[in-house]
């Protein structure tokens, strides 16, 4: 799979697969030159893993009610995935995920200890549905 991204993925005009987007230019984050002249001056460093205080206010600040305590920056989908499965799946939990699709969560809550039950798509003229009658298998039980 790899192979295949790295050798096709730039050649065409429209990349309608692509779970990611092409970076940015530093020039192009900010419109203003005194903005420029601000982000060229930042220095370089780590911050905190969670996202600044002056960031987590800035994004708190778009939701009426949210504080910087609750605002969690990670460094893309993979680490928020990560961290998600991380807090909600613990060892004997089972977990019903729907397959195929981005897998990095089915291996997680495996690792994590958790029992994972796949709900396979049905793949009807190259168009994926959901096979509710399929969801029985997994549905638990009524305890006695």
């Amino acid at each position: 799979m790899e192979r295949m991204q790295s050798t096709f993925e730039n050649e065409v005009d429209f990349n309608l697969s692509e779970s990611g987007v092409h970076p940015l230019r530093l020039g192009d984050l900010v419109d203003d030159p005194a903005g420029r002249e601000a982000l060229l001056a930042e220095a370089l460093r780590y911050t905190q893993s969670n996202g600044t205080i002056a960031l987590r206010d800035a994004i708190a600040s778009l939701y009426r009610g949210a504080t910087r305590d609750h605002v969690q920056v990670t460094n893309g989908g993979s680490e928020a995935n990560y961290i998600t499965t991380w807090n909600l799946v613990e060892p004997g939990d089972e977990v019903v995920m729907m397959v195929p699709n981005y897998m990095q969560t089915w291996g997680l809550a495996r690792a994590f200890g958790a029992t994972v039950r796949d709900w396979p798509l049905v793949d009807t003229n190259r168009l994926w549905s959901v096979d509710a009658d399929g969801s029985r298998a997994w549905r638990p039980r009524a305890r006695r």
